[in-house]
C-alpha cells in the first residue's frame, strides 16, 4: 500500500507530507483548488512528461511490498528535477526511469482522463475475465503442458533441419575423428618434442662443452681432479697432527668424491644421436601444429574434440529414430492442450454472459443507465492464453453499437467501468488512485457509489478525489486541499481533517454554505455511512 506522499516542492505544493489509510482516503476542496494536484505528483515520481520546475521533488512510500528491491517491505520511490534534469531514487539511490517503472509496477493503478492504459488493453480485459471465472489453476495447468507443447515442436523443427545436413555432416564428422584419433594425441607429448627437438638442435654445442669440461675435470695435466689428489696427499701426511686437519681432510676426500661422480654423469650423458630423430620429431611437431591450426584449438582442445565429435556423430545416427518419437509424444500432448484451450473456453463463454449482467448492473446504479456492457469472446490460433481473444464492447447511449473500449469510452465513463470491474473480479493492484470518478453523479447515484467505493475499500486502498458528500462521508481518512496566496505567490496546502472539520467540509459540500442545517445533514450522513 501507499503510506506517505512527501512533497518537498511540486507546482504550487511545498513541504507536504500525506498520511494515508489501508481503506478510503478520499481529497476534497473547493471548486478551481486543483484536487487532481496530487494525482499529479504522484503521476510524477512514475515517470509522467510534463513541464515541471527546477527544485520538485516527490517521495512516495510503499510499505508491505514483497520484492527484491524493498528493506524491510519498504519501498521508497523518488524524483527530482535536479539542474534541468530529471533525478530519479530508488530507497535513496539514483536509479533509472526504466528500472523505477519496472519496480512501480503492479503497485497502483491510476483511473482518470488521462491514466486508463490499463483498462484499454485486450490482455487485461482476459485476465479479468478468468479473475472472474475463478479459472487461473485451469489456465496454470494449460499454460504447463502448452510449454511443453512449443518446446517439442522446436525440437521437432530443429531436429528436421539438422537431418537434412546430416549425412554431411556425418561423413565430415566421422573424417575428422578419423584424422584425430589416427593422430595418436597424447597430452603432455607437444611439450616433451618441442624439448627434446631443442636439445638435439644444439647436439654440436653440447657435444663441445662436455668435451671441454671432462677435460679440466680430469684428462689435462693440471686437471682439477689430478691437482686436488695432489692436495689430498699433501693434507693426509699432516692429518693426524691436528683435529681440524683431520676435518679438512674429510672434506677433500668428499668433494673428491663428487667430482669423481660429476665425471662418471658427463661421460654418460647420450650425445651419439640417431642421425633421423631430429627429422622425425619435426615432422611430427609439423603434424601437431597442423592439427591445432585446421581445429583452432590446442593440444588438450584436440583430445577433447575427439570425444564431441563421437557424441554428434551418436547424436545425428540416433536421429532418424528421434523425430518419429517426438512426433508421437506431440501429437499425445496437442490433443490435450487442444482439449484443455475447449474447457477454457467453453468456461469463459458460459461466465462472460453473467460477467457482463453484474457490469452492466454497477455501471447502470454509477449513472450509466441506458449502457450496455458486452463480453465479447472471438477465435483465435491457439496461444499461451488458449483459443479466445477477449474484448470488452461498451455503448454509453441508445442507438449506438457497442464498440471496443478504445473507440467509444469517455474518461469518466472509463474510470466507472474500472470501478466496476474491480467489485466484479476482485482482482486489483494493492491501490487504486480514482481521480472525480463520480462526476455527473449526485444524489441516489451518489449513495450507490459511496457504497460501492466502501465495499471495494474493504479489500484495495482506495485514494479519491471527489466532490460528492456520500463518498466524503465515508472515507476512513479524509484530505482537504485549499489554495491561498504568500508573498504575491499562489500555493497550496493539504490537511487532515478531524472529526468536526469533516462535519464543517461535508455541509460545505452539501450545499455551499455551512450553517445549523447543512451541519445537521452532514452529521447524519458521516452516522449512516458506519
Amino acid at each position: 500500500m501507499l503510506s506517505e506522499i512527501n512533497i518537498k516542492k511540486f507546482l504550487y505544493l511545498k513541504n507536504i507530507e500525506i498520511n494515508l489509510s489501508k481503506g478510503l482516503n478520499v481529497f476534497t476542496g473547493e471548486t478551481g483548488v486543483g484536487k487532481s494536484l496530487i494525482i499529479d505528483a504522484i503521476s510524477f515520481v512514475l515517470g509522467e512528461r510534463g513541464r515541471f520546475e527546477e527544485g520538485d521533488f516527490v517521495e512516495l512510500v510503499f510499505e508491505d511490498v514483497n520484492n527484491e528491491y524493498t528493506e524491510d517491505g519498504v519501498l521508497i520511490l523518488a524524483r527530482q528535477i535536479k539542474k534541468g534534469k530529471n533525478v530519479y531514487y530508488l530507497n535513496g539511490r539514483r536509479v533509472t526511469l526504466s528500472l523505477l517503472k519496472e519496480i512501480s509496477e503492479g503497485l497502483l493503478e491510476i483511473h482518470s482522463q488521462n491514466h486508463q492504459q490499463m483498462l484499454l488493453k485486450r490482455e487485461y480485459h482476459r485476465e479479468i475475465l478468468d479473475s472472474f471465472a475463478g479459472i487461473e489453476k485451469l489456465i496454470d495447468e494449460y499454460r504447463e503442458l502448452f510449454l511443453e507443447y512449443k518446446k517439442l515442436e522446436r525440437e521437432i523443427e530443429q531436429l528436421k533441419e539438422e537431418q537434412a545436413n546430416r549425412l554431411r555432416e556425418l561423413d565430415i564428422l566421422k573424417y575428422q575423428l578419423s584424422e584425430l584419433e589416427s593422430a595418436g594425441l597424447k597430452e603432455g607429448e607437444k611439450e616433451e618434442l618441442e624439448k627434446r627437438y631443442e636439445y638435439l638442435s644444439n647436439i654440436s654445442f653440447i657435444k663441445e662443452n662436455i668435451y671441454n669440461a671432462l677435460k679440466v675435470l680430469e684428462e689435462d695435466e693440471y686437471s682439477i681432479i689430478s691437482q686436488l689428489s695432489l692436495f689430498q696427499k699433501f693434507i693426509d701426511k699432516i692429518a693426524g697432527f691436528d683435529k681440524e686437519l683431520e676435518n679438512i681432510l674429510e672434506n677433500v676426500e668428499t668433494v673428491n668424491s663428487i667430482l669423481s661422480d660429476i665425471s662418471y654423469s658427463l661421460s654418460k650423458i647420450d650425445i651419439d644421436i640417431n642421425p633421423d630423430e631430429l627429422k622425425l620429431i619435426e615432422e611430427r611437431l609439423d603434424k601437431l601444429n597442423w592439427l591445432e591450426t585446421k581445429y583452432n584449438t590446442d593440444e588438450v582442445g584436440l583430445i577433447k574434440l575427439i570425444d564431441e565429435f563421437k557424441k554428434r556423430i551418436e547424436h545425428l545416427e540416433s536421429m532418424e529414430s528421434k523425430i518419429p518419437e517426438i512426433e508421437l509424444k506431440r501429437e499425445k500432448l496437442y490433443k490435450r492442450v487442444t482439449e484443455l484451450a475447449e474447457e477454457i473456453s467453453k468456461i469463459r463463454r458460459e461466465k462472460s454472459k453473467m460477467f457482463s449482467r453484474e457490469i452492466e448492473k454497477h455501471i447502470k446504479d454509477l449513472a450509466l443507465k441506458n449502457s450496455v456492457f458486452i463480453t465479447e469472446i472471438q477465435e483465435k490460433n491457439l496461444d499461451i492464453n488458449g483459443k479466445d481473444r477477449v474484448v470488452f464492447l461498451f455503448s454509453a447511449n441508445p442507438g449506438f453499437p457497442p464498440k471496443p473500449l478504445d473507440e467509444v469510452a469517455s474518461g469518466g465513463e472509463l474510470s466507472r467501468l474500472s470501478l466496476a470491474l474491480k467489485l466484479v473480479s476482485n482482482k486489483s493492484v494493492d491501490t487504486m488512485i480514482f481521480d472525480e470518478i463520480d462526476t455527473g453523479i449526485g444524489g441516489k447515484t451518489g449513495v450507490l457509489m459511496a457504497q460501492k467505493l466502501k465495499v471495494l475499500s474493504d479489500k484495495f486502498q482506495i485514494i479519491l478525489i471527489t466532490h460528492l458528500p456520500q463518498v466524503a462521508a465515508i472515507a476512513d481518512k479524509h484530505f482537504y486541499i485549499e489554495k491561498h496566496t504568500e508573498n504575491g505567490k499562489t500555493l497550496a496546502s493539504i490537511k487532515e481533517l478531524s472529526n468536526s472539520e469533516r462535519e464543517l467540509e461535508i455541509a460545505r459540500m452539501l450545499s455551499g454554505i455551512i450553517d445549523s442545517s447543512s451541519l445537521k445533514l452532514a452529521r447524519n450522513l458521516i452516522e449512516n455511512s458506519d
